[in-house]
């Protein structure tokens, strides 16, 4: 039996939409075993058919007994799909050798369909993808505090990915390149003048809006309790706010306020390690 596991991971963050990805401290784990037949359970949640479809694409044509555990909530925007497409691949690919950590990202990221969960899953920390598919480590700032609101309806990400446009403008890609250098900057130094600067998205957070109108109220109300940024995670429902040791109770609370008892909030690490096998 080999076992393989990834982190979650919180992708765009605002502008960086399909490029920037940053792991967080909630694991998926994936066990799998030679079998004469496909069996695949999971620690006490259900399997649907998007899960056995994700872990059969990666498995390839070999039966095999694969067992999941997770602590990442699953259609919620924090990468499960990238996490168990990662896992399920190197830990098939560990039976019979070290895997490549380069073919694991590039079969999970084909499948997932975008590459930046799938790079944060295998590198772990902050990663941008590069447009000729390479991948850059970035930094983020130790002062810097993670939460994360997470509403109780999930969103498949199909869903938030039909309602984006295939173009925009050419006014559009020159501010959302000048927010992805203020994000970077802002992150490396925690720098709220450039935090500031990133804020704003019009790639995708406007055209999401009417799928999880909480999301934005989330969003705003962090900004209010002093967040330096904050930002749909990933596809969305859940928002991700970045406070200091300072503001990052209150912005809590302030996700906390808006969803009641309708979800709940975490504070997750950021997970300096990706993929892991034994």
């Amino acid at each position: 039996m080999t076992t393989a596991s990834a982190p979650a991971s919180i992708a765009n963050l605002g502008p960086g939409f399909d490029l920037l990805a940053l792991a967080v401290s909630m694991r998926l784990e994936v066990e799998v075993e030679r079998s004469d037949r496909w069996s695949i359970t999971s620690d006490g949640r259900p399997v649907d058919e998007a899960t056995r479809l994700a872990v059969r694409e990666m498995a390839g044509e070999q039966p095999h007994a694969v067992f999941i555990r997770s602590r990442i909530p699953m259609g919620k925007g924090l990468g499960s799909s990238a996490a168990l497409r990662v896992a399920t691949r190197a830990a098939i690919e560990a039976g019979s050798g070290w895997p490549d950590p380069g073919e694991v990202f590039r079969r999970a990221a084909a499948a997932e369909g975008h590459p930046d969960n799938a790079a944060a899953a295998v590198y772990g920390g902050l990663v941008s993808v590069t447009a000729t598919g390479g991948i850059l480590r970035l930094g983020v700032h130790p002062s810097l505090r993670i939460v994360v609101g997470v509403p109780s309806a999930a969103m498949p990400t199909e869903a938030a990915r039909q309602v984006l446009s295939d173009t925009v403008s050419r006014s559009v890609a020159v501010r959302t390149a000048a927010r992805v250098a203020a994000l970077v900057e802002g992150l490396r130094l925690a720098d709220p003048t450039a935090l500031a600067a990133a804020s704003g998205d019009e790639m995708h957070e406007p055209l999401r809006d009417d799928l999880s109108p909480i999301t934005a109220k989330m969003i705003e109300a962090a900004r209010a309790a002093g967040a330096l940024h904050a930002a749909w995670s990933g596809a969305g429902p859940s928002a991700v706010a970045l406070g200091t040791d300072r503001t990052a109770a209150a912005v809590a609370r302030a996700l906390g306020d808006v969803l009641g008892d309708e979800g709940e909030v975490l504070r997750p690490e950021i997970e300096r390690t990706g993929l892991e096998i034994t």
